[in-house]
């Protein structure tokens, strides 16, 4: 799905109305009524009072549509026109003469206004500013939000909440509605995914409103949100006609005395991404361990008892991966830069080999070009540095890799899996895969999909997908703070089981 900025937006909604023959009346009317269906399943059954904020705009025009089929359901509903500017827009106009024909209580907002009460049994409709927002909200709009904010009332946004920028974010002084509940149209945007507008979005919908999917498949976008439609056209259906040799041979390097769960997990990830034959390099004493463990796992000769070491092979992998729970020691150092030195192809790199990789900056002269690192956020500010905020990130994230020519996996709340300006938001995963060993599930399943054959981009993007669905499965069974790493492993089958359906 992709995601689209104000602009194209804009172009998108004005080029359907054409098309359908339809006024901008009509498509706002849809698209608020399609809300307001969302909506009522979330209301309160308790008698509750639901205030609409609305902005002079087609935003306002949105929540006062709203108000009319709230009013029509026979809620007690109170419009407050935040009347930022006294231009009005047309649609906007309509809906609010609708609105006083039916004699909804309306208060007029303004800088000259005192606040007005809240509570937080209280139900509030954010309808100030949509997408179309580019410099910082007056500061009457800001303070109410403000108060709105600390009040914490059930609290819902219409298609973004109002102090969001698309193409920035705020300043440390300048508010944005935290919402419980966002509906935002027909498709995402790029800022309800980034972590500095965590507090601000709550549950995200996406509703698709019936805007023109001919034209919006012909609008250009370096930016991408990963649902399980896109997941779909990545993934490859399996022959009949194979055998193992089809699927590719994976090697796998990690663990070192006093961190082999790592390699443990991500052999056992690795061997149910679907690839033909999986191969670890792991201190030799804990091999026995790893047969106990994943007996289908065959095991390449170490020099080292304790730490990984550097072995030209005796065959040639389609994949490696490389890092989880190498530790840092110098024999870790050594190892892994062998390793990258006598790669012929892109590699899976993770963990403590970003961390050496970060303490050693020699080490990015010898990383293969379309390799795979997938930092979390702390091993990424060891990478790239400190960033001002996410659009600093961001930045920061794509010179990186336009400069190495490498894929960046983003671990985050929604991960970013980035190829120079090319930007992958991930739909699925959950609180609960923030435990240890998460990460190393996803090496894993990353180099067991890049072994059989899938490019970097999509072994990285699919297996961003498929871990993150993998852990939103495991919930049917148990809660967020319950899930553990292995259980992601256990819903791999039924992760790839959704791309067949």
């Amino acid at each position: 799905m992709k995601i689209l900025d104000a602009s194209q937006l804009a172009e998108l909604d004005q080029f359907s109305i054409d098309r359908q023959n339809i006024s901008s009346w009509d498509l706002m009317e849809r698209a608020s009524r399609l809300a307001f269906q969302r909506l009522k399943s979330i209301l309160p059954i308790s008698p509750f009072k639901v205030h609409i904020l609305a902005g002079p705009g087609n935003n306002g025009g949105d929540g006062l549509a709203i108000a009319n089929f709230l009013t029509l359901e026979g809620v007690d509903v109170e419009v407050i026109l935040v009347n930022y500017t006294e231009i009005r827009s047309e649609d906007n106009q309509s809906n609010l003469d609708r609105l006083k024909a039916a004699k909804v209580k309306i208060i007029d907002f303004n800088k000259a206004s005192q606040l007005f009460k809240i509570t937080s049994e209280d139900v509030v409709i954010d309808a100030i500013f949509g997408v179309g927002l580019n410099r910082s909200m007056p500061d009457f709009v800001q303070d109410l939000i403000q108060y709105i904010n600390s009040v914490s009332p059930l609290s819902i946004s219409i298609d973004v909440p109002s102090g969001m920028f698309l193409d920035r974010i705020p300043s440390a002084n300048e508010q944005v509605f935290q919402s419980d509940y966002t509906y935002t149209f027909q498709t995402p945007k790029l800022s309800l995914f980034l972590p500095d507008y965590a507090n601000s979005v709550g549950h995200l919908d996406i509703i698709d409103i019936g805007l023109d999917k001919e034209f919006l498949n012909s609008l250009s976008s370096h930016l991408t949100y990963v649902d399980l439609e896109s997941a779909k056209k990545l993934y490859r259906f399996r022959s009949r006609f194979s055998h193992k040799g089809t699927y590719g041979h994976a090697v796998l390097v990690g663990g070192s005395q006093l961190m082999l769960g790592s390699i443990i997990l991500a052999a056992k990830s690795c061997m149910r991404s679907g690839v033909g034959k999986t191969s670890v390099m792991m201190p030799n004493k804990a091999h026995l361990t790893m047969i106990q463990h994943q007996p289908e796992v065959m095991l390449i000769d170490n020099s080292s008892s304790h730490f990984i070491s550097y072995h030209s092979l005796e065959f040639e992998p389609n994949s490696v991966g490389i890092g989880v729970g190498i530790g840092t020691s110098t024999e870790a150092f050594d190892a892994l830069k062998s390793w990258l030195v006598n790669s012929k192809s892109p590699l899976v790199i993770d963990a403590d080999a970003l961390n050496l990789i970060a303490k050693h900056e020699s080490l990015l002269d010898f990383i293969p070009k379309k390799s795979i690192l997938t930092p979390h956020p702390g091993e990424l500010k060891r990478l790239i540095g400190a960033w001002k905020d996410d659009s600093d990130k961001l930045k920061k994230i794509k010179s990186f890799s336009k400069k190495l020519d490498v894929i960046i996996l983003a671990k985050e709340a929604y991960s970013l899996c980035v190829y120079k300006d090319q930007i992958y938001v991930n739909s699925t995963g959950n609180s609960g895969m923030a435990t240890a060993g998460s990460g190393d599930v996803l090496t894993g399943l990353i180099t067991g999909l890049f072994a059989q054959k899938y490019s970097s981009m999509d072994a990285a993007i699919l297996g961003m997908f498929l871990h993150g669905l993998a852990g939103d499965l495991a919930l049917k069974w148990m809660s967020e703070e319950s899930l553990i790493a292995s259980d992601l492993i256990d819903q791999l089958g039924h992760s790839f089981l959704k791309l067949k359906d």
